[in-house]
C-alpha cells in the first residue's frame, strides 16, 4: 500500500504543480539518514542546512525521492555516490549527485577517522501552500517507500 501511495502522491503533486506552472510555489528537500542512523554515523555533513532543491529538477517540475549510497573515505571526502532507487526512475541521479559531491564531511564520532558507507534518502517536494505546509507534506512523503 505504501508503494502505491508514494506514486499516487507524486503523480498528484506533479500534475497539480505543472497544471498551475504560472502560479508561484515552494520546493522543499527532506534528508533522511537510513544507514547508519544519524546518531550512529562517523561522518555527518559539516553544515546541517537543508540541501537546496536542484535547479534542474525544479525547472522541470520534478518531484520524487532518491536513495543514494554514499561512501565517505577516511579523509572525509566523498569517494562515490550511487543511486540505489528513485521515483521517477530517471532524472534525479545527476543533479543530486552534484549536490552531494559539494558536501563537506566532519567526523562527529569522537573516534579515529575511518571510511563509512552511508545510505541516505532525499525527497523533493513542491507545493503551492506555505513553506511550512510544503515541508510537512515532504516529511509525510518520506514515510512512503521510494519505489515505483
Amino acid at each position: 500500500m505504501k508503494k502505491f501511495g508514494l506514486v499516487g502522491v507524486l503523480a498528484l503533486a506533479a500534475f497539480t504543480f505543472n497544471a498551475n506552472a504560472n502560479v508561484s510555489g515552494y520546493g522543499h528537500v527532506h534528508l533522511s539518514h537510513l544507514e547508519p542512523a544519524q546518531d550512529a554515523s562517523v561522518w555527518l555533513r559539516a553544515s546541517q542546512v537543508v540541501p537546496m532543491y536542484p535547479r534542474e529538477l525544479a525547472q522541470e517540475g520534478i518531484v520524487g525521492c532518491g536513495v543514494f549510497k554514499v561512501v565517505v573515505n577516511e579523509n572525509g571526502e566523498t569517494d562515490s555516490i550511487d543511486l540505489v532507487r528513485s521515483v521517477p526512475e530517471r532524472g534525479i541521479e545527476r543533479p543530486v549527485a552534484n549536490i552531494i559531491r559539494k558536501w563537506e564531511w566532519q567526523n562527529v564520532s569522537g573516534e579515529a577517522n575511518v571510511a563509512e558507507e552511508k545510505l541516505i534518502r532525499l525527497d523533493f517536494c513542491m507545493g503551492r501552500g506555505t513553506p511550512e505546509e510544503v515541508e510537512q507534506s515532504c516529511i509525510a512523503q518520506s514515510q512512503y517507500a521510494c519505489t515505483s
